[in-house]
């Protein structure tokens, strides 16, 4: 009877050293916290950024099954460009590799850091806000004035995305989107998109939790207007007529979030939408020395410009996050879009 119980003790502690460390654990183990430290420039920004990743991790179970490297080295990229995480940049999990993805918050955030930027934002078209063309450039117009308040403007359905940009020497440039651009942009170039299925879930055909199964598939379904403002944002910076002197950082974001023509993420191979940034599709095979070592290590012990209306309008910084239920067809959007974003 003692043999047995010093081999259930044996085993239990054989059990207990090597399970897998949680992200808590291997955040705090000596190889990545030395990532970490080389990274950021004193240790209470090292004591910040690894509580609040933790945090991050801790509210998105998709986060706790990637490789904690991969999670560590993709913050690590927002935090080095100044960004704010689950607001500027986006931790995006795709099976156990983690994904840095820029927003178009984090995209306006580095234009204004340039000090060339005196104002930029994307913002809805509703109708009975576009009044036509003018009759010698032929540019459209707006009139963003018509309704004075959010409520009055909210009974209107979204036509468009009108994103701007103003720089501090007074030059103005936008872009404008229609919905059906924007719907049409994303059948064209999102592997994730698929406008039956959107079509379907506009027109409420899928039950309430099918229809949380299909928003957790694509950030496409579940935040397009997000995913709506980012494109936009992202044509008016790659169109050329926004020049910035000093925006090495925002040429980084833009370089980072498309590589390549197809779309490839350095160092992550992800394939992500050239111009929303979109995680599409992952063939990532790369480990690093910090994931290896952390896999390893035994477990701790336990003009044209818009004029505001008198009233803001209501912001998209609620934007739920939804329901993952099962395996679903593309399990990096769930979380994808932080309370923040």
């Amino acid at each position: 009877m003692k043999e047995d119980k010093t081999l259930k003790a044996q085993n239990s502690l054989v059990k207990n050293t090597t399970q897998k460390q949680t992200f808590s654990q291997a955040i705090t183990g000596a190889a990545l916290q030395n990532l970490i430290k080389k990274s950021v420039p004193d240790a209470a920004s090292a004591a910040r950024f690894t509580g609040a990743l933790i945090s991050s991790v801790a509210a998105n179970q998709q986060l706790q099954k990637c490789n904690p490297a991969s999670v560590v080295a993709a913050a690590l990229r927002g935090e080095g460009q100044g960004l704010t995480i689950g607001r500027e940049y986006h931790l995006v999990p795709f099976a156990d590799t983690c994904a840095y993805v820029v927003s178009y918050k984090g995209l306006i955030a580095l234009a204004l850091a340039t000090g060339d930027v005196a104002d930029m934002d994307c913002i809805e078209v509703r109708e009975g806000e576009y009044v036509g063309r003018d009759s010698r450039t032929k540019r459209m117009k707006f009139d963003f004035s018509k309704y004075e308040t959010d409520e009055e403007a909210e009974g209107h359905p979204i036509i468009g995305y009108y994103a701007y940009c103003e720089t501090v020497s007074g030059r103005f440039r936008y872009e404008y989107m229609s919905v059906t651009d924007i719907i049409d942009h994303a059948r064209r170039y999102s592997k994730s998109f698929d406008y039956e299925k959107y079509m379907k879930l506009e027109r409420g055909e899928y039950t309430p939790q099918e229809a949380d199964k299909v928003k957790a598939s694509s950030p496409w379904y579940g935040s397009f207007e997000i995913m709506a403002k980012k494109t936009v944002i992202r044509r008016l910076l790659n169109s050329g007529y926004v020049r910035l002197a000093n925006s090495a950082a925002l040429k980084d974001a833009l370089a980072y979030d498309s590589a390549s023509e197809d779309g490839i993420i350095p160092d992550l191979n992800l394939n992500v939408d050239d111009d929303t940034g979109e995680v599409i599709e992952s063939t990532a095979t790369d480990i690093t020395d910090a994931a290896q070592e952390t896999d390893n290590a035994p477990a701790a012990p336990q003009n044209d410009k818009p004029v505001k209306r008198a009233r803001g309008r209501k912001s998209d910084d609620t934007e739920a996050q939804a329901a993952q239920e099962g395996e679903s067809e593309a399990d990096f959007s769930a979380g994808f879009f932080g309370d923040d974003e």
